[in-house]
């Protein structure tokens, strides 16, 4: 069964939101500077968390930044970066993890040669969950093409 984009006034009104599956590779594609596959959105699907699974290489790491609304947690499907948050500098490679807290500025980049994949989950503070939280994957999903959906099945 496909799961559908909800449009912005369905993503506060939490009757619609539906158990869904997505097969390997599916999601809803936006593209912001590299291709995110939502997994669960965060204006949509759920609202408590935001999963987003995406391929980045060397040369496309964003700038250190401050999320000031949400929790970020990366689980490296392949590939070795070096997180930054705050002072902290952490080596992670494929199978590993990195939680980086909000408030605090943080960054990576890519040390391997070749393709990296992330899967990034977000969380919003207490006080942001309730009507979506303004983080980075509403962004996109507010502001960038929706490429792809999930198809029928």
């Amino acid at each position: 069964m496909r799961a559908a984009a909800p449009n912005r006034k369905e993503a506060m009104d939490d009757t619609t939101i539906r158990p869904y599956a997505l097969a390997q590779g599916t999601g809803w594609t936006y593209n912001f500077g590299v291709d995110f596959v939502v997994k669960v959105g965060e204006l949509g699907q759920g609202r408590r968390l935001a999963v987003v699974e995406y391929t980045t290489r060397a040369g496309e790491e964003p700038p250190d930044h401050t999320h000031d609304t949400e929790d970020e947690f990366f689980y490296v499907l392949s590939g070795e970066l070096e997180f930054r948050c705050g002072t902290e500098r952490f080596e992670v490679a494929g199978g590993g993890c990195v939680f980086l807290p909000r408030g605090i500025e943080h960054g990576y980049e890519i040390k391997s040669a070749g393709e990296v994949q992330l899967l990034a989950i977000t969380a919003p503070a207490p006080q942001a969950a309730a009507s979506g939280w303004g983080g980075f994957v509403a962004d996109f999903e507010q502001e960038a093409e929706l490429r792809i959906s999930p198809p029928e099945g």
